[in-house]
């Protein structure tokens, strides 16, 4: 990992030429779905382009790819709101991919990539509400915005009473994935070599609905698939569940890459039960790896999965779990599925959502001048 010391002093650039600074407060903090896609971006950006340079408070984590210069000051919200900014000449541009940045600052482009603590408010905290919409809000009267799908743009451009085609839409993508190395021995090691399973991914935010994914395997008569569910490890979210300790429910925390990619491939299925997603990046991981995906009817996901996935109501746990039935026990749609998955993962790729930046980045320096 490349980082470079804080040398300039506080002071910013104020040169004719204008550089593009990337804010990349995102490389502290542990790779996510909105950390994931700032990444991905932000690398490829940096290696298509000789005017950008990432600025970060500390150094990054070490699951980053990413060369960043440290920028010496606060930490977090303040970093972003104090010293940020400092660093930034009139001339420059900021891009933060990670959803916020300096209220400061008007020569700026923001990826918000959902708004979900707002529809769905009870999966985050106050002070996390507070925080995003009151950042979010002065952004969208002043910065560039851009986000990951149609339905985001709809939404975001709801909250803040701004155009939605005034959004530049820029999907994530998954392809990263393939370059990620098996973890040939996940399974054993993980306990879960004995029997067939199905998939799911995420954290233990109540939007991702997992309490419907439990009450659908629940109803199935003896299946002969276990349930499997990573990063959703919080007891919360199987308070009441008769399958609280169900020995073919599986609950897992975080896992390397390399053990995600095994399940992933492994998998009979893969369930995206969510009821938010501002796009939802694990369908299409599971999509290129060529696993058949069930996923709600809800948010971006129908947009995103188009006809490449089974979609079935996320509130309807009998249809749920008749779907992980249906594909769980016919090879013939599971090919099909896997076939459709791969051909739609293939639409979406991080260097062209790249690229898509790249231009968005050079409208906005000519039309702010």
């Amino acid at each position: 990992m490349a980082f470079r010391p804080d040398v300039s002093g506080g002071t910013g650039n104020d040169s004719e030429a204008a550089l593009i600074y990337l804010n990349a407060r995102f490389t502290g903090q542990p790779m996510t779905g909105v950390q994931r896609a700032a990444h991905e971006l932000g690398r490829r950006l940096i290696a298509m382009r000789s005017d950008v340079e990432a600025l970060a408070p500390e150094p990054p984590q070490a699951e980053y790819d990413l060369p960043v210069t440290l920028a010496a000051g606060l930490h977090g919200h303040l970093w972003e709101q104090v010293t940020l900014p400092r660093r930034v000449g009139r001339t420059d541009l900021l891009l933060g991919l990670g959803g916020t940045g300096p209220v400061s600052l008007s020569r700026q482009i923001v990826m918000i990539h959902d708004v979900n603590y707002l529809l769905g408010p009870e999966g985050y905290s106050r002070k996390f509400r507070i925080t995003y919409r009151t950042i979010q809000t002065l952004l969208a009267r002043r910065a560039t915005i851009c986000t990951v799908s149609h339905w985001s743009a709809r939404e975001i451009g709801r909250a803040f009473g701004i155009a939605p085609d005034a959004i530049t839409v820029i999907p994530n993508a998954a392809d990263h994935v393939l370059s990620i190395e098996p973890d040939a021995a996940a399974r054993q090691t993980l306990g879960i070599a004995e029997r067939p399973f199905v998939l799911c991914v995420g954290s233990a935010n109540p939007n991702k609905n997992f309490a419907t994914a439990l009450a659908a395997y629940a109803a199935l008569d003896d299946p002969h698939f276990d349930l499997v569910i990573v990063g959703g490890g919080d007891t919360r979210i199987f308070a009441g569940s008769p399958l609280a300790s169900h020995p073919r429910v599986h609950r897992l925390p975080r896992i390397s890459d390399g053990a995600l990619r095994t399940l992933i491939e492994q998998a009979e299925a893969f369930l995206m039960p969510s009821l938010l997603e501002g796009f939802g990046i694990p369908a299409i991981e599971a999509m290129i790896l060529g696993t058949p995906v069930i996923a709600a009817n809800a948010a971006a996901l129908p947009e995103v999965c188009g006809d490449a996935a089974m979609l079935v109501d996320p509130l309807d746990a009998r249809a749920m779990g008749g779907a992980m039935e249906q594909v769980c026990g016919n090879a013939a749609l599971r090919a099909k599925l896997a076939t459709k998955g791969r051909k739609r993962a293939a639409s979406f790729a991080w260097d062209t959502s790249a690229r898509k930046l790249s231009a968005l980045i050079d409208r906005t320096i000519r039309h702010r001048g």
